[in-house]
């Protein structure tokens, strides 16, 4: 009697338990039966597959630990550790107090790649003018039928010659850097760089602070080796330090990545005196400044150069200057100054993840920073911007509009709250012959309501198919009522 009793209650409470779920269903609901041990690789696994198979969409909130493994009747700890992994693996971003949410990334790589088509108008790569590659064809060929050249082609130098890195510092000079030649790596480009730090300099699960829109190419390479990005809100200024330091008291930060001559993707200029607040909010809470001047060249001919964070930051700062935008993509060189405590760390990981920079993409940029071409093309590439970005302000009359003297490669189209999604968009323009990249693309964190287009002025082939580009850009997006 009393055992038929506790059946039927049993019965009564796996109903009733049933369908509480299926009354209040989840926004998740994978089927325990198809998870097999461990269980919390499965789990992860099977959110991979409803991401890719889009079940799971972008900024979906996933249940909480507890309401899942009721839900699938296993152990809190194994949830705990599914969900953990899932962020770890870029699936997915936690919010304190919020809860766990699928990520804007998740179904897709963010990474920027060419994909020139005689057909399309690129308006996406950020890339640096092109045009301009046929003003080094005299120094490729002089290096060429140089009598040392087979000794650029071995292993030797793997951080760049004397010789290399001492044009490299007179070169720094100008844009404002003093630093000495042991503090100098010539790298194999910015990304190189980016990723030579993050490798020699931090450890998985460490916590970067980075502006809410950055660099979508950082934001890939921090998932790769799960290192951490934490958003910082912004302003026309440039990052915020009140919400730097409330960051710094609530997580464990370890260092932070700015590019604080022109941010990628908004384009925004950071004023002497937010770098100056910001340098302050460092230097208290030690973090490790990882400093992207891509763009440093604009600034060289000025006598009021801008002032660089690292060289307000000496001690706990690397510095990237890339050469690709300011001499030529292709030609796959950046120069990394650092403080002598990080020095050993740098080489070692340059030496692991290079073997050696290419002494011949360097002694082509060394040969044309002394014969005076790199400085020609750097001008040329100043006047075409310039051009550009008279172009763009013609176009798309806007707020953009009152920075049209500087030349910047990018440009920043807000759009109007609409309904379409990111990739949707992105997919529209593509086919109507337009590449461009949506702001998704650079958010890390959570979607917020503001969204925009990264206009690159730099990235057709000649300046003169910039108009037409834009033109019918405008023309489609307001046929949309996007803008």
């Amino acid at each position: 009697m009393h055992y038929n009793i506790f059946q039927t209650y049993e019965r009564l409470w796996l109903d009733m338990s049933v369908n509480i779920f299926e009354q209040n269903s989840l926004t998740w609901m994978p089927k325990r039966k198809t998870l097999k041990r461990p269980i919390y690789k499965a789990l992860v696994n099977r959110m991979e597959n409803d991401v890719n198979e889009g079940i799971l969409l972008p900024g979906t909130k996933l249940p909480s630990q507890r309401e899942l493994a009721d839900f699938l009747d296993i152990n809190f700890t194994t949830v705990t550790r599914a969900y953990k992994l899932s962020e770890q693996l870029g699936l997915t971003y936690g919010l304190i107090g919020k809860g766990t949410y699928i990520a804007q990334t998740a179904n897709k790589t963010i990474s920027i790649s060419s994909l020139y088509k005689d057909s399309l108008f690129e308006l996406g790569l950020n890339s640096s003018f092109e045009q301009c590659n046929n003003m080094l064809n005299t120094t490729v060929a002089d290096v060429a039928n140089k009598s040392s050249l087979e000794s650029l082609l071995n292993y030797k130098n793997a951080v760049g010659t004397v010789f290399q890195r001492q044009v490299a510092l007179n070169y720094l000079v100008k844009l404002g850097i003093k630093t000495k030649i042991d503090n100098i790596a010539i790298t194999s480009g910015g990304q190189n760089a980016l990723t030579i730090i993050l490798l020699g300099l931090f450890n998985p699960n460490d916590r970067i602070a980075v502006d809410r829109f950055t660099y979508a190419n950082f934001i890939e390479l921090a998932k790769m080796i799960n290192i951490k990005l934490v958003p910082i809100d912004f302003d026309s200024e440039g990052m915020r330090p009140e919400y730097l330091d409330k960051a710094c008291k609530n997580s464990d930060l370890h260092g932070i990545y700015l590019m604080t001559g022109c941010s990628n993707p908004t384009g925004i200029r950071m004023s002497e005196k937010r770098c100056r607040l910001l340098a302050e909010v460092i230097k208290k809470n030690k973090l490790i400044v990882i400093e992207d001047d891509y763009l440093g060249f604009i600034g060289m001919g000025k006598e009021n150069k801008m002032v660089k964070l690292s060289s307000l930051l000496p001690d706990q700062s690397v510095y990237i200057c890339s050469m690709s935008k300011p001499v030529a993509t292709g030609l796959r060189v950046g120069y990394l100054v650092f403080p002598d405590d990080y020095r050993q760390a740098l080489q070692q990981s340059l030496c692991n993840i290079n073997v050696k920079t290419s002494s011949l993409d360097a002694e082509i940029i060394t040969q044309a920073l002394l014969n005076g071409s790199a400085y020609k093309i750097m001008h040329k590439k100043i006047q075409l911007a310039l051009k550009a970005n008279t172009i763009f302000s013609n176009i798309f009359v806007a707020e953009q509009t009152k920075h049209k003297n500087i030349p910047a490669f990018i440009k920043w189209l807000p759009l109007k709250k609409n309904n379409i999604g990111a990739e949707a968009i992105e997919s529209l323009l593509l086919a109507n012959g337009i590449r461009v990249f949506h702001s998704d693309r650079f958010l890390a964190g959570p979607k917020i309501k503001h969204e925009f287009l990264r206009i690159s002025l730099s990235a057709t082939k000649t300046i003169e198919l910039l108009e037409p580009a834009l033109m019918k850009l405008k023309i489609v997006l307001e046929e949309q009522n996007l803008i």
